[in-house]
């Protein structure tokens, strides 16, 4: 992403355009903020605007700064398996009592998903077991509801406690992530067209409201079976997204560690990380093997939301456990 030190001047007009067309309470948005909806937007003023306010309007009618995020602080659980990072501890997913039944439910359909450190520029890495995914299961038995849920709140994760250490490790301001998708074991059972709804409603929502969060998503083991399924999700990316993604066979080694060094990279994926320190390794997975399947309790709420009513009631007045707030 460009940033106020590298735009040319009539990009910088453009900034200032869209900065002097908002309202008073919004004129102090951070510059790069800005740059980032423009940048969305190919540099279109309105367009930039539109997409700005409507996030804006979003996240205050669905309360989103008031999602829980887990940081090694508030010793809340973490939706996500984390390797490497400063703000949280190592850490895999697992049937807590703060965590609801649906986000349990959720994740036991899952290949695995892990954030393992970064790439060479400071962006954290995703790392998905895509071809273990139970597309049925998530097709039949989660709503859009719960699995929106869970991911709206995988990204606010990202942007409160994981891409504040990216900026420090940069010195500049970082707002996307890079994404490994592993095709390993996929195969033509896993399209389930009641399972693209839900990925058609992730898209609308990552694309509109979480703008420019991908850096690059590399598609590695990539099969025949995934050109079929690309051929159905390719329509709904925009032409950012689209540009970013970088579809591989089984040759990808080389492509990936000219953008993520080799102590950052699983063994699995060419690199010489292990993370033999926990369980799982660097991506734990329940279908392989490499992590138990996570069963909810009766003190594991059957609600939509990603924590229990206690948990999200206490956020509502705690900003300890919806921020990144360091100790004194």
């Amino acid at each position: 992403m460009a940033d106020s030190k590298n735009i040319t001047p009539k990009q910088q007009d453009a900034v200032n355009e869209l900065r002097q067309s908002l309202s008073k309470s919004l004129k102090d948005l951070p510059e790069n903020l800005l740059i980032l909806y423009l940048e969305a937007n190919v540099w279109n003023m309105n367009d930039a605007r539109t997409q700005l306010l409507d996030t804006i309007e979003w996240r205050e009618k669905m309360d989103i700064d008031h999602i829980p995020v887990a940081t090694k602080y508030n010793k809340l659980p973490p939706l996500v398996a984390c390797r490497g990072y400063k703000y949280i501890d190592d850490c895999n997913f697992a049937a807590s009592p703060e965590m609801s039944e649906s986000v349990i439910r959720v994740t036991s359909f899952t290949g695995g998903d892990c954030l393992h450190k970064f790439d060479k520029e400071g962006h954290p890495l995703l790392i998905d077991r895509t071809g273990y995914h139970n597309t049925k299961k998530m097709a039949n038995d989660a709503t859009s509801l719960e699995i929106t849920n869970f991911y709206i709140a995988i990204n606010e994760f990202l942007r409160r406690v994981i891409l504040p250490e990216s900026a420090e490790i940069s010195g500049k301001d970082i707002f996307s992530e890079t994404i490994i998708f592993d095709c390993e074991n996929m195969s033509i059972w896993q399209l389930q067209m009641n399972a693209f709804y839900h990925i058609k409603a992730l898209v609308d929502i990552v694309q509109h409201y979480y703008p420019e969060t991908l850096h690059r998503l590399f598609i590695v083991n990539a099969p025949s079976a995934f050109v079929v399924m690309f051929k159905i999700v390719k329509p709904w990316l925009n032409a950012r997204t689209l540009e970013k993604i970088h579809v591989l066979g089984s040759n990808y080694q080389s492509v990936l560690l000219s953008y993520i060094d080799a102590k950052n990279l699983p063994r699995f994926l060419g690199g010489e990380c292990t993370c033999s320190h926990m369980e799982g390794g660097c991506v734990p997975s329940i279908p392989l093997q490499t992590q138990k399947k996570p069963i909810p309790t009766p003190r594991n709420e059957k609600v939509p939301t990603i924590y229990i009513t206690e948990i999200m009631k206490a956020a509502m007045s705690d900003p300890e456990l919806c921020t990144l707030k360091l100790p004194a």
